[in-house]
């Protein structure tokens, strides 16, 4: 057998010597490879193999398998949910500038999954800030909440028992309102709750891509799924949030207000519900007021609707309340809107924000059926005529080029076309009662007091005999609920109606004496209601006190009115 000779031998270990450099060269261009993929690699596999002896190089093709079977078990689950979420739940959206927004946070406030939770949002406001505007003001509950002290006593107490119990009334009163009422509703995120039995999710999530800029609200929507592709519990909860919302005002009367809401647009805000006015209330001649009234119950009634509809004449109606100021022209309009339960939307026409553009938003966005008060047209920069707008026009062209440019860069508010496109123009909304106010009708362009536009007009005029009466038999009559009848509550209620009605009988007797006494000192056609109004409210409690003072009052009206005409 022949030996191995040196240079076989040596060849041999060359080889085996390139392998191995080439073994370590390979790992070490893997390694280099890993820590790009895998930061830290290279450490860990050698503090494996150093310390426990562990390639980590064995283990890495069952690491890369888990990971890839993580990622795809992750985006199947997300694509299930998905799929379910799409084809085996219903969903309602609730966005931010409609009122079902405040219907579902009001509701929300109310249950009790929302005092549980431990993500919520405080505040004493629960509307969105944008549209529609509700806070706990406490209109109309302090008589309740606060004066129901068993120890107050009745009209007839002395004079230092009634100081004593308004003593204890006004510091409950403040003391209530320093601290307003918390709402809590749900935060941001996912929140389960139950509703009649069925698992419901409330969603709510910050719209972050948006075009509306303001710093009154935070712009988000709302969601509300359930199980199942029977989406009729969510319209159940929305029907029974909208009927816990409007069952909170009862039969108050709503106003909204014209407002800007943010940089160019204008919108209606709920500013205030108001207990309503009754009608007996506004000082006017009861045939004005009876005709005013029969002719928008005719205007409203569904055969008028089809009478208007069958013979193509737009649906509209306009009346015009024109007087001087205080006579009672906005009283009459709040009166009958909370006589008929129609909403007030109020709109002044004097700001300089206020475009022909928004002027047509504002009442493109009206209901079917409300009232709409422009108070103090003749002062809204509309009560040129046509003839002087044309002689303008023609003064502005003989001005100097810059000048002319300032000027209509300026915002120069709604112009009197522009407004009677927005009453009666082809794109004007139908159904609504507009009602306009002014104290001198004879400045109006008589293009805007046409039939069709102004259909109705009511004059107001100074206080006569019988509305000097009439005011004074309001002010100081008793009626009910100015008696708590806390001096009775020890008898029975039916003796306690007939000592009411008892007093209200001796009372009313001694009024009307009272009241045609008072009248007889007052000369006719030269006050207003509001300013004798005004002198009654000094002596509410007095009307013995409010006769005596009354012609020392009259001669001091007229003086201050002599006074204001030197000035002028």
């Amino acid at each position: 057998m022949a030996m191995p000779t040196m240079a076989s031998y040596l060849g041999h270990n060359n080889s085996n010597s390139r392998n191995a450099n080439a073994n370590a060269t390979g790992t070490t261009i893997d390694t280099a490879v890993l820590d790009a993929f895998i930061p830290g690699y290279s450490i860990l596999s050698r503090l494996l193999d150093s310390y426990l002896q562990i390639d980590l190089s064995y283990y890495l093709p069952f690491l890369v398998m888990a990971a890839a079977a993580t990622a795809s078990l992750r985006y199947s689950i997300k694509k299930l949910i998905r799929l379910l979420g799409e084809y085996f739940t219903s969903t309602a959206e609730i966005r931010l500038d409609d009122e079902i927004y405040n219907y579902l946070m009001f509701w929300m406030a109310q249950q009790p999954f929302t005092k549980r939770t431990t993500h919520f949002v405080a505040g004493t406001k629960i509307s969105s800030g944008m549209r529609y505007w509700d806070s706990d003001n406490g209109e109309g509950s302090d008589d309740e909440d606060v004066c129901d002290d068993d120890n107050d006593t009745d009209n007839d107490s002395n004079g230092s028992d009634i100081l004593a119990n308004f003593d204890r009334y006004w510091a409950k009163v403040i003391s209530k309102d320093k601290y307003r009422t918390l709402r809590f509703t749900p935060a941001e995120g996912t929140h389960y709750f139950w509703y009649k039995g069925r698992p419901l999710a409330f969603i709510r999530e910050r719209e972050e891509n948006t075009n509306i800029v303001s710093s009154r609200f935070v712009p988000e929507r709302l969601y509300l799924s359930c199980l199942g592709r029977d989406p009729s519990i969510l319209k159940e909860l929305l029907a029974d949030a909208q009927r816990a919302y409007v069952a909170r005002d009862g039969n108050r009367t709503i106003i909204y207000r014209g407002q800007k809401g943010g940089v160019d647009d204008f919108d209606w805000v709920r500013c205030m519900a108001r207990p309503p006015r009754p009608l007996s209330t506004v000082v006017l001649d009861e045939a004005q007021k009876q005709a005013f009234i029969d002719d928008i119950k005719e205007y409203l009634h569904p055969r008028t609707r089809r009478w208007y509809s069958n013979r193509g004449i737009p649906y509209r109606r306009g009346y015009l309340l024109h007087g001087p100021p205080g006579t009672g022209k906005t009283s009459l309009c709040f009166a009958a809107s909370g006589l008929l339960g129609l909403t007030l939307y109020l709109l002044s026409l004097n700001s300089k924000s206020i475009d022909e553009d928004s002027l047509m938003s504002l009442f493109s966005e009206l209901p079917r059926r409300c009232i709409v008060l422009l108070e103090d047209v003749d002062s809204a920069g509309i009560t040129q005529k046509r003839g002087e707008d044309d002689s303008a026009s023609a003064v502005l062209v003989e001005k100097d080029k810059s000048s002319t440019e300032e000027k209509e860069s300026e915002n120069k508010g709604v112009s009197l076309s522009g407004l009677l496109n927005v009453i009666d123009g082809v794109a004007a909304s139908e159904g609504r009662i507009l009602i306009m106010t002014t104290n001198h009708a004879e400045k109006l362009d008589p293009a805007l007091l046409r039939p069709g536009r102004v259909d109705m007009t009511i004059a107001f005029g100074y206080a006569d005999r019988d509305a000097m009466r009439e005011l004074f038999s309001a002010i100081y009559s008793m009626l009910e609920g100015d008696v708590r009848a806390k001096s009775v509550r020890k008898a029975s209620e039916q003796e306690a109606t007939v000592l009411q009605r008892k007093r209200q009988r001796l009372l009313r007797e001694k009024i009307v004496e009272l009241a045609s006494e008072f009248a007889s000192r007052i000369p006719e056609g030269e006050f207003t209601a509001a300013e004798i109004q005004g002198h009654l409210l000094n002596y509410k409690n007095e009307p013995e006190a409010a006769i005596n003072a009354v012609e020392e009052w009259v001669r001091c009206v007229r003086a201050k009115r002599k006074e204001k005409e030197q000035f002028k």
